[in-house]
């Protein structure tokens, strides 16, 4: 079956994600993940603003509004960077990545929503952490305002929860929280046998 084209339209949102190899790992250890972080900052920023992340042990999720067309350079850049790097520290060869990056044009606003919920309860699905906001590698924090960060830009989705108004920030980062939270609940309790 021939790949589906997604075309690349400066303006629109996109959720990008990548995965290791086989049953490798993409991180191993705390450094891995600051290290791609900073990989995000040097390569991906001039191409994209960045509303939501969060990176696993195994994959990587973003969730992006590009700025312009530049963005499988970028992605490429930022992935053989933190590839050649893993392998050098890790005294492997070959591919690290299952292939290249996958991204998906998020054109709903609805659909904007719940996948940057989806993407913060990644953590929390993997049994990594119970509650969401004790996943260090995600976004999450930014978005209840536990932690500032120089690079997401959690507003475009808490904007979702009611008129631009910056004195309502607070109001905004706990309907959020509640939004992701209700959800878990919900998650969590699922059971697809009954």
């Amino acid at each position: 079956m021939p790949k589906r084209l997604t075309h690349i339209i400066p303006g629109n949102y996109y959720h990008i994600y990548n995965k290791a190899v086989a049953a490798n790992q993409l991180f191993i250890e705390e450094k891995n993940y600051h290290f791609f972080i900073s990989k995000i900052r040097k390569y991906l920023l001039d191409t994209a603003g960045v509303l939501a992340y969060c990176l696993m042990p195994n994959h990587y999720h973003l969730l992006v509004q590009l700025k312009s067309v530049d963005l499988p350079a970028s992605m490429q850049k930022l992935g053989l960077a933190y590839a050649t790097a893993f392998n050098k520290s890790y005294h492997r060869t070959g591919h690290l990545f299952q292939g290249p990056y996958q991204k998906i044009h998020v054109d709903d606003l609805k659909y904007l929503l719940h996948l940057s919920r989806y993407i913060h309860l990644n953590p929390v699905g993997a049994k990594l952490v119970s509650k969401a906001e004790d996943w260090e590698f995600s976004s999450y924090s930014e978005y209840i305002g536990i932690r500032k960060s120089d690079f997401v830009i959690p507003m475009i989705i808490l904007d979702l929860f009611g008129e631009e108004n910056v004195s309502k920030q607070e109001e905004k980062q706990t309907d959020y929280r509640k939004f992701v939270e209700d959800w878990e609940q919900e998650y969590m309790n699922f059971n697809p046998r009954k």
